[in-house]
């Protein structure tokens, strides 16, 4: 009988079968379980899918209490009054004692729903400290100044601590130093490419190491500083101009009632507009596409201006063709619900130390007495953008003079195009001129020679920008709220003229950021003079 080999599985073998098994079932569990398994990462994911989503829902809802705050005059601080609305949507559960709410019984800190979160990150990365209620030193100045309602923190140089910033409430932190250029959005989560469209201002440093001495000082009461007799006694190696074009005489009473002396005092400093002052989104003749009317004064200085509010945002038109009288009542409208700053039309004291400050960086020194690379000047032709802008056409006489006009004028563009463009004049030669749109196409080449002069967006390129303030050099003169007055050759009646700062796109460098011309009267529209609002601190 033949024998059949049968073979089996030892015992032993089993054995380390089943303990194999085991391990990679203990293995797999452990792997698909607890809070580091797929599972858990899992549940772990789907939970910061809902918090995000939740988050996102209040910062939402917040987004909207914050523009309720604003547009109406409330008594309460901001942090209160959206701590107080967001309590009232169902779910919400607010604390405001301890700055936070509870929403499907997650706990969230005012900060992260405000944007607070990226702006310590800003901070931090920027090597600069936020001193706040929860951490400042009992008893300390920075404690009695954050108490109160119009102070949300104060910024401070890890490096220097004299330098220092304070932000007022409703305004976020954006980018810079203060020693720098610090910027400030009031709109939460803006970053320094202006993405949130918040209106943006830089904080001008009048303590500290690398501050500057205010103009606007209270020597013997006077507060005379920045005016016409201290201001030539001061700069004069820098060009300056007061002028008029009645009668042929120069106004030497000039006076400004802008400036805070005492805001300055108190908070070591102000804020200037970042941006040219721009035209609002919601006005019918705000542009911002290629194709879009160029409107004039018809529009731009109409009475219905003088409910509106201007933007400061990079990338708009430029409101200009607006006169200094109502550039001055919109710039005030700005915040005039806040109870933490007073906006207001630049004035003379503010731009001068300003100036002072930009050149008192080594960067900067000479830009007082040559601007010419640093804004839209008729001579610099560095300066490129992909940009919205405008073309105005300038005509200036040649030398054989012209028999029934002996004035240079300008026409202008009819539309807004869109793309790259250069700064500084094009010589406009019959063969090219058709082919650009102005308001007039009348041309005498025998007694006119022919530029085009343009007009760019509000920071349009970095090549404008001193201590993050853009056009503050060129493209537009700007208005002041200062002011002279001159009595009309017949002495019937008297004429109210402002000053301009700066200069504007036709002109050349050396019209510095320094110069100043009282030539134009409070009531005029101009093609290339703009504004540019401050922000003093209640």
């Amino acid at each position: 009988m033949k024998q059949i080999n049968e073979k089996g599985i030892t015992l032993i073998a089993l054995v380390i079968t089943i303990i194999v098994l085991l391990i990679l079932a203990g293995v797999t569990i452990a792997t698909l379980t607890g809070d580091n398994g797929i599972l858990g990462k899992a549940v772990q994911a789907k939970e910061k899918t809902n918090t995000a989503g939740d988050l996102e829902y209040l910062q939402t809802e917040a987004l909207g209490i914050i523009a309720e705050y604003y547009l109406s005059d409330k008594s309460v601080s901001e942090d209160e009054y959206i701590l107080t609305e967001l309590g009232k949507k169902s779910g919400i559960t607010a604390n405001i004692a301890k700055g936070t709410v509870t929403y499907k019984n997650k706990e969230y800190t005012l900060s992260e729903i405000t944007g607070g979160t990226e702006e310590k990150e800003q901070i931090e990365k920027n090597r600069l400290e936020e001193i706040t209620l929860a951490n400042a030193e009992k008893g300390s100045a920075e404690e009695t100044l954050l108490k109160e309602q119009s102070v949300k923190a104060i910024i401070v140089e890890k490096e220097d601590k004299t330098n220092r910033a304070v932000i007022p409430t409703g305004f976020y932190y954006v980018a810079g130093t203060p020693s720098t250029g610090l910027v400030i959005s009031d709109k939460m989560g803006d970053d320094d490419s202006n993405s949130k469209k918040g209106n943006q201002f830089v904080w001008v440093p009048c303590s500290g190491t690398n501050g500057i001495t205010y103009e606007k000082t209270d020597d013997n009461g006077t507060g005379n500083h920045g005016l016409a007799s201290y201001w030539k006694e001061s700069y004069s190696d820098k060009q300056w101009s007061y002028t008029t074009t009645t009668a042929g005489e120069t106004i030497t009473d000039w006076s400004d009632n802008g400036g805070n002396y005492a805001s300055v005092t108190k908070y070591g400093g102000f804020y200037i507009g970042r941006y040219e002052a721009g035209v609002p989104r919601d006005a019918d003749f705000y542009a911002d596409s290629e194709g879009a009317t160029y409107y004039k004064e018809e529009k731009k200085n109409s009475e219905e201006v003088l409910s509106m509010r201007p933007i400061v945002q990079k990338g708009t038109q430029s409101w200009n063709y607006i006169s200094q009288e109502k550039a001055k009542k919109v710039s005030e409208n700005m915040y005039k619900a806040s109870t933490s700053v007073t906006s207001g039309l630049v004035d003379s004291y503010a731009w001068d130390t300003t100036v002072k400050w930009m050149a008192s960086d080594s960067e900067y020194s000479g830009i007082g007495l040559d601007s010419t690379n640093f804004g839209n000047y008729a001579n610099n032709s560095q300066i490129t953008a992909n940009t919205l802008y405008a073309l105005h056409r300038f005509a200036g006489r040649n030398a054989t003079g012209v028999a029934n006009n002996k004035n240079d004028y300008w026409t202008y563009a009819t539309k807004y195009k869109k793309g790259n463009i250069t700064s500084g004049y094009v010589s406009l030669s019959a063969s090219i001129r058709d082919q650009y749109e102005f308001v007039l196409n009348s041309y005498d080449d025998t007694n006119y020679n022919y530029d085009i002069r343009k007009e760019f967006a509000t920071g349009a390129t970095n090549e404008t920008k001193v201590k993050n303030i853009y056009d503050i050099c060129g493209n537009m003169w700007e208005w002041t709220t200062e002011t002279g007055n001159q009595t009309t050759p017949s002495g019937s009646s008297e004429m109210e003229y402002a000053v301009l700062r700066g200069a504007g796109l036709g002109d050349e460098g050396e019209k510095t950021i320094w110069f100043r011309n009282g030539g134009a009267l409070a009531t005029n529209s101009i093609a290339d003079v703009g504004f540019r609002p401050v922000l003093y601190i209640k």
